[in-house]
């Protein structure tokens, strides 16, 4: 019975301090999106996955071009 309390107690200690780790490593994440001039962390990952990652201005050129274009690469345009 004092076993079980321990086991469960180190594993609550275990799964406090991941989330505490999460959370510390979630907010550096936002300061440095916000430092690059990203608007949001979403906007930064998207940028960072189509090859902008320290541009946003040149994300946001290029996104603003594909809504103009379209995505040619769509199974909408393929005939």
């Amino acid at each position: 019975m004092l076993g079980d309390i321990l086991v469960r107690l180190a594993a609550f200690a275990v799964l406090g301090f991941l989330f505490l780790v999460s959370v510390g490593l979630w907010d550096r994440y936002e300061r440095e999106a916000a430092a690059l001039g990203f608007s949001s962390v979403y906007e930064h990952y998207m940028a960072s996955r189509s090859g902008f990652a320290g541009d946003p201005q040149g994300y946001r050129a290029a996104a603003a071009a594909l809504r103009y274009v379209g995505d040619a690469g769509s199974p909408a345009f393929q005939e």
